[in-house]
């Protein structure tokens, strides 16, 4: 049982990560938290995270943007991660949760209405820097480094195409920053191999035909599927807490 979990919660985190370009660490945890303890599951995650974006990367079709559009995320994001790392011993991980859980519900149907903010529309590098940074320090609290982005690019009325071009470079970015920094630790021990070498065959099909889904969806229906996932993700995360409590 605790394999059939594993490998269906890899599937599907790693269709929706083609798809969309970020959320692996969300949907993948919303299946694996109830079969594995946090010390295996995260650095896993971070591990299948990287090979969906790989896969996604070099299946992608000839939008090519500058990478000035997502240069001033990755920056402060990277400073932003080992801020994150230091904060998660002096933040009660549960309150973290349920806070960002809270957010996530009341935000996404608040976008659904598509509200128009002038003024984060014409923001520039400064402004996309600094939710970079505090996207880096949500990663290193708990590898939710794509929630504040996905939101940001939104409220900028991105293309759909650039929002998950943005997206997926700059988790990328992250989540490699990450795996480094697991290494470093030695926190990857043999016990994982066997876990990431059953991702790596579940996670590739299922990242290629999110990838080539991508293209075949609209503006709208990618904003909706961002924001259901992003809903669901922040009722999951109340969710846990709310269990743990008990």
């Amino acid at each position: 049982m605790t394999w059939l979990l594993f490998i269906f919660g890899a599937i599907v985190a790693g269709f929706v990560q083609g798809l969309t370009g970020f959320a692996f660490a969300l949907i993948a945890m919303s299946f694996w938290v109830w079969v594995l303890p946090p010390q295996l599951a995260a650095p896993l995650v971070v591990f299948a995270s990287i090979w969906s974006h790989l896969i996604s990367i070099f299946n992608e079709q000839s939008h090519r943007f500058s990478k000035k559009l997502v240069l001033p995320y990755i920056l402060a994001g990277l400073i932003g991660v080992p801020i994150g790392t230091y904060l998660l011993t002096m933040i009660n991980p549960q309150t973290f949760k349920l806070v960002l859980g809270l957010f996530l519900v009341i935000w996404c149907p608040i976008m659904l209405l598509n509200p128009k903010i002038k003024s984060i529309q014409r923001s520039g590098k400064l402004a996309d820097g600094s939710i970079g940074f505090i996207g880096g320090i949500l990663g290193g609290l708990g590898g939710f480094c794509g929630s504040l982005p996905s939101a940001w690019v939104m409220l900028k009325n991105l293309s759909k195409s650039e929002q998950r071009y943005i997206l997926r470079h700059f988790n990328f970015a992250i989540q490699v920053f990450a795996l480094l920094a697991y290494l470093l630790q030695g926190t990857i021990q043999s016990m994982h191999l066997p876990y990431m070498a059953v991702l790596i065959l579940s996670v590739s099909l299922p990242a290629m035909l999110g990838a080539k889904l991508f293209y075949k969806i609209s503006e709208q229906q990618f904003k909706r599927t961002v924001l259901g996932l992003l809903f669901a993700s922040g009722c999951f995360l109340m969710l846990t807490v709310l269990l743990q409590m008990r």
